[in-house]
């Protein structure tokens, strides 16, 4: 009796946590499925899309309209203005000495009043060579234009204006009719400033600046001067 109730008081006061579980797996392997479709990571990238989307399309739909593009405005390229013919004045003016750079200066100064007088001056000149006109430019002065052969160019000689003591002497384009070609060439050949070139004393009209000749500073031959 004394037995039973020692053995009954040691199963009351002893370990109630049953059986050792340690030789047991307590994490059971278990076999999952595999994630739904609208669970997948390339459709939860493809929502974050599809929602960027709506985002900017509802912003575009409360924005307004947008205003109409402005074009952009370019300048429409401009003829050139048309030359002034010469004057009834100035053709009817007898030529005037005008052998000095400070003449050549004065000329350039007056612009269109000048154009079309008949000066006499002094120049050294290169060989006549023909001489591209601009074809850009829509308008040229009669007189150039008079010169112009099939090909768009004109008979023209560089010179210095000026005597060989001046030494601010200017360049100049002396276009040549042909009917003068002769006279030009008739002209004294002289060593200036180490160049060859020929020496003429001439009766020139003055053209000015021309846009046809590059804004070079022009005039026509009308007369060779004989001393």
């Amino acid at each position: 009796m004394a037995a039973d109730q020692e053995s009954a008081g040691a199963d009351r006061s002893g370990d109630r946590r049953g059986p050792d579980r340690r030789g047991i797996e307590r994490r059971a392997v278990e076999r999952r499925a595999p994630p739904p479709v609208w669970r997948r990571p390339w459709a939860l990238v493809s929502y974050g899309v599809v929602g960027a989307l709506v985002v900017m399309l509802l912003a575009g739909g409360f924005g307004g309209e947008d205003e109409p593009a402005v074009p952009a405005v370019v300048d429409a390229p401009r003829a050139s203005p048309a030359p002034q013919p010469s004057s009834p004045d100035a053709a009817a003016r007898p030529p005037e000495a005008a052998f000095a750079t400070a003449d050549f200066e004065r000329l350039v100064i007056e612009g269109q009043e000048a154009h079309g007088r008949t000066v006499r001056t002094e120049l050294y000149c290169d060989t006549p060579t023909p001489v591209a006109l601009r074809q850009s430019i829509p308008i040229a002065e009669s007189a150039i234009v008079a010169l112009r052969d099939s090909l768009g160019r004109v008979p023209a000689a560089a010179c210095k204006w000026g005597g060989q003591g001046d030494e601010r002497r200017q360049d100049f384009l002396l276009l040549v009719p042909p009917d003068l070609a002769d006279d030009f060439a008739a002209a004294p050949v002289i060593t200036d400033n180490f160049v060859r070139r020929r020496r003429l004393l001439a009766e020139v009209e003055w053209i000015g600046r021309s846009e046809v000749l590059a804004l070079r500073t022009a005039g026509v031959l009308r007369r060779v001067l004989r001393r």
